[in-house]
């Protein structure tokens, strides 16, 4: 039987041999909550690149959108990807589409553990439909059908998710806690959750 970790851990800090722990997957996967969480069971600072990206224009990142295109928003983005690689002993849950900057993510990676939050179509689908602030903060990104779209961007991205990440984590009927725990376990060495590199 695995061990848990405790839900009050000593100091709140803990040592990890890598200076960033990353956070991936498509839109409603449970990233910016997840990341959120673990950060404040590390004692560590929590970042989450879309979040940054709308505090850094004052926009919402529909308005970011309409206003400059997806062109100039991946641009943006690219340039924080970058930025961060400087960052230690801190949690960053990355945009959807930024395993689309492959060098960038390369870059990235280095000096850091990269999980891939994972849901099934159907979860996702449920979760933006759920989602009142959806339409606001995940805009369309081809301008069709939210559902279809969902199940194009899936096919060209999964593939780079998992090319990208480290460790994989199932997301579906599962609570935001015990996806913590289990991020947790594969830190500590003890995760029972699939390993790519």
């Amino acid at each position: 039987m695995l061990k848990q970790p405790q839900d009050n851990p000593g100091n709140g800090r803990r040592q990890s041999p890598f200076d960033r722990i990353i956070l991936t997957g498509f839109r409603a996967t449970g990233k910016s909550l997840v990341g959120g969480l673990l950060a404040e069971r590390l004692g560590q600072d929590f970042l989450d690149t879309d979040r940054l990206l709308c505090a850094r224009s004052g926009l919402s990142v529909q308005t970011f959108v309409d206003r400059y295109g997806w062109l100039h928003f991946r641009r943006q983005e690219e340039r924080l990807l970058l930025s961060l690689k400087r960052r230690s002993s801190v949690v960053i849950a990355t945009g959807g589409g930024a395993v689309l900057h492959e060098q960038a993510w390369r870059s990235l990676r280095k000096k850091s553990i990269v999980f891939w939050l994972h849901a099934d179509f159907s979860t996702i689908e449920k979760r933006m439909l759920a989602d009142v602030q959806s339409p606001r903060q995940r805009p369309s990104l081809t301008g069709g059908d939210c559902i279809e779209e969902i199940r194009e961007m899936l096919v060209i991205r999964e593939p780079l998710y998992r090319q990208g990440s480290d460790h994989i984590i199932i997301t579906d009927d599962r609570q935001p806690l015990a996806l913590v725990r289990e991020i947790e376990q594969v830190l500590a060495g003890e995760g029972p959750c699939s390993r790519y590199r």
